[in-house]
């Protein structure tokens, strides 16, 4: 490192640790968000200077604000140069002078840096005495960079070429030791099973169990995620569009729900392990269901509370919104927890590793031959962290994709009626609609039922872990977690997306009239 730069590094270290406009810049990336409050303390545990020209380094800060559910670790490559190099750079005195300060994942000299270090696996050295290591194949020569992929909220993905393959990495912003992800997606390498992008290797501090994964890396495929693929099929159905698509959507997608519950179980199965260690299952038992039903009535209770703010604000639109999802929710509490009581029919079955926060955004499409992939093995955002790598029953992970089924029915509804927030409750009323909504709402209830019985009909045919239960047990379990998932969701629409909040309260509505029992 240039020790030119060295002035303007610790002024940007000093900066993570003490300057309120540095943190209301973080705050605005993406991924950030509101993770760590804008007065929270933030302290810097480790540095690593990687490389540097007459005008810019590239420095990875390992930052930590603690929280009262545990610390946060926040991963920091940041570009500081002479140059503004992006329009949202920070803007930092130091001296006389200024300097400029950005993200460098997105930048040409970090991810050269990168592959070059993938290529010959390296290992980095920290200014606190650890060491940054690379493990994996090699990539090759670094030949390109692209702009970001569309990722969650708190990872970055960026495409980049090189001279083997087209890699995605996957920057963990706030990394966790207890990510189960690496070792999933290299479990599965390993078993060669066929329904992942493969598995490339990993950038991490440290070293074996307790080593933190700063990022991993993928093969690019081209593809689209089935969220995506299902949505604009459904608008190529109901809307006319200049071309008719090529293949029909709606005949065609039930064998693509039941390829999907085929290669679910395929995960499952590869995911199982009897022998002792990190993988090994066990059994689901009466105390694992209660604390299950337990999480889901606090998300009920959470949401309630929640409501009752709305119900008081000053947008009467949104008052009564949340004047009426509140009732409904009151008034069928009895219901809902019969549901719950659906749980018990895991008792004796395996809980594992599984996917986790299985949905249709999950999974890609791959645009060659139609093969499916599963992405994304972190869990649920709003879990803790540590709730994020429990133990599950695989059933769970067939609840929530048939969760994921209904919302693509209420994204193809709002679309058809040009619908607002409430469009989801009128899918319950259906009888009482007039034509055409009314063709169209038995037509996307009949399609959800359909791809829904496709996915769980093949996963059940194909997964080795439920071969004695009888049918009417598995839908009783999934039933139940289909209930624990709506009831997350209507925790989360309602603090991210309260324009959402009538699709999971739909389908909690659902579960709970007697004929979905």
């Amino acid at each position: 490192m240039d020790p030119r730069h060295a002035p303007a590094i610790e002024a940007v270290e000093d900066a993570i640790r003490h300057s309120v406009s540095f943190r209301e810049w973080l705050r605005g990336q993406r991924w950030f968000g509101d993770s760590v409050g804008v007065r929270a303390e933030i302290a810097v545990k480790d540095r690593a200077d990687l490389v540097s020209s007459g005008t810019q380094a590239l420095v990875l800060f390992i930052a930590v604000a603690p929280q009262p559910e545990g610390d946060i670790v926040i991963n920091l490559p940041l570009s500081i140069s002479h140059a503004r190099l992006s329009p949202g750079a920070f803007e930092l005195p130091v001296g006389a002078g200024r300097v400029y300060v950005s993200g460098a994942e997105e930048q040409e000299p970090y991810m050269r840096w990168l592959v070059e270090n993938f290529e010959r696996r390296g290992k980095i050295p920290t200014k606190g005495g650890d060491s940054l290591s690379f493990q994996g194949e090699p990539l090759g020569a670094f030949r390109s960079v692209g702009p970001s992929l569309a990722g969650d909220s708190t990872n970055l993905l960026v495409r980049v070429t090189s001279a083997r393959s087209e890699v995605v990495f996957k920057s963990y912003k706030l990394p966790d030791v207890r990510n189960r992800e690496p070792e999933i997606l290299e479990r599965l390498h390993r078993k060669q099973f066929r329904h992942v992008p493969r598995y490339l290797g990993e950038l991490a501090l440290g070293s074996g169990p307790t080593r933190l994964v700063l990022g991993v890396a993928t093969e690019f495929v081209e593809s689209v995620d089935l969220f995506t693929w299902m949505t604009r099929g459904w608008q190529g159905e109901l809307i006319e569009a200049p071309e008719p698509p090529r293949e029909p959507f709606e005949p065609s997608s039930p064998a693509v729900a039941g390829a999907l519950g085929e290669a679910t179980a395929e995960l499952h199965n590869a995911l199982f392990d009897r022998h002792p260690g990190t993988w090994q299952a066990e059994t689901f038992r009466e105390e694992d269901a209660t604390a299950a039903r337990r999480a889901a009535i606090t998300n009920l209770g959470e949401s309630l509370r929640r409501l009752v703010i709305l119900a008081k604000g000053g947008d009467a639109r949104a008052a009564e919104l949340a004047a009426k999802a509140r009732e409904f929710l009151f008034d069928n509490r009895e219901e809902i927890e019969w549901i719950l009581r659906g749980l018990d029919a895991n008792l004796g079955t395996p809980k594992m590793v599984i996917h986790g926060d299985l949905h249709l955004g999950q999974v890609l499409r791959r645009n060659a031959d139609g093969g499916l992939l599963f992405i994304d093995f972190e869990g649920e955002p709003e879990r803790t962290r540590g709730q994020r790598s429990w133990r599950l029953p695989p059933l769970r992970d067939v609840a929530t994709m048939s969760r994921s089924f209904s919302y693509v029915k209420h994204y193809a509804w709002r679309e058809a009626v040009h619908g607002d927030a409430t469009a989801a409750m009128r899918l319950l009323m259906s009888e009482g609609l007039a034509q055409p909504e009314a063709a169209t709402a038995r037509r996307l209830l009949r399609w959800e039922a359909s791809v829904a019985d496709q996915f769980t009909q093949r996963y059940l045919a194909h997964s080795t872990l439920y071969e004695g239960m009888r049918p009417e047990e598995a839908l009783q379990a999934i039933q139940g977690w289909m209930m624990e998932k709506a009831l997350y969701e209507f925790r989360y629409e309602l603090k991210f997306r309260p324009q959402n909040i009538f699709i999971p309260l739909e389908g909690i509505m659902t579960l709970a009239t007697p004929r979905s029992r």
